[in-house]
């Protein structure tokens, strides 16, 4: 389970770099950099997502439900944040 979590945040990072570096060498405008920002703030989440699937493969409850509710705890305030 923390190698599953840990690919997430690195490539979440990696790619999201990536495309921050992108952005900043194309012409003003350009929508590259945001989703690099955006895939920056969204890794946590995946993560969060990727350890909730783990966790009910290997039939953690307990941890399930805690992580289910940091999912929707995070997802909630983006949608606020988007209000």
């Amino acid at each position: 389970m923390n190698r599953s979590i840990a690919w997430t945040l690195r490539t979440g990072i990696v790619l999201g770099l990536i495309l921050i570096v992108a952005g900043e060498f194309l012409e003003e405008g350009n929508p590259v950099l945001y989703y690099g920002l955006l895939i920056l703030i969204a890794s946590p989440l995946f993560a969060v997502i990727t350890a909730f699937v783990c966790l009910v493969h290997e039939r953690d409850w307990f941890w399930a439900a805690i992580a289910s509710a940091v999912a929707i705890i995070v997802s909630g305030g983006v949608i606020i944040a988007m209000i």
